[in-house]
């Protein structure tokens, strides 16, 4: 069933909180998805991200929940945000003004030029989320175990 914006937003944010492990373990798999969601790999996206996470030791689950930030709102404009900066990284003079598709095998159809402006435009794209992904989620968990922490000191009887 579809759900709109806000509904999945709300389950990622009620699902990243229930994540377990430490800040750097989460966040690691976090940067993972969200490096990974930006590239142009509709079909394999969860699960290139899980097996990235395996590699680098990070969380699968968090990897999972970061490939959330590609959906059919976002999957457009940042497709053609990848195109357009992988074209001006590689040098390429024509651009096509506008990309439709919905999968991988369609981008490669579109010609190899198309294909490997996308990849490159969504590796660097990527990157630079998934870096400032890692961070952000890093310091949210560390906020979320002080905070839970405090609670059990507090809850805690006193002799």
């Amino acid at each position: 069933m579809f759900t709109g914006p806000r509904e999945r937003f709300s389950q990622m944010l009620v699902r990243t909180r229930q994540l377990e492990g430490n800040p750097h373990y989460i966040a690691l798999g976090m940067a993972v998805g969200i490096f990974v969601s930006i590239t142009p790999i509709i079909p394999l996206q969860t699960i290139v991200a899980i097996a990235l996470a395996y590699l680098v030791r990070g969380s699968k689950s968090a990897a999972a929940l970061g490939t959330w930030l590609s959906n059919p709102l976002t999957i457009p404009v940042v497709y053609y945000a990848n195109y357009k900066l992988g074209c001006m990284l590689l040098g390429y003079q024509k651009t096509l003004d506008s990309i439709t598709f919905d999968s991988f095998s369609q981008l490669m159809e579109l010609g190899l030029e198309v294909t490997w402006a996308m990849i490159v435009g969504g590796v660097v794209i990527g990157a630079i989320l998934g870096v400032a992904a890692y961070f952000i989620t890093f310091r949210v968990f560390i906020s979320i175990r002080r905070r839970a922490r405090q609670v059990d000191t507090d809850s805690r009887p006193r002799p």
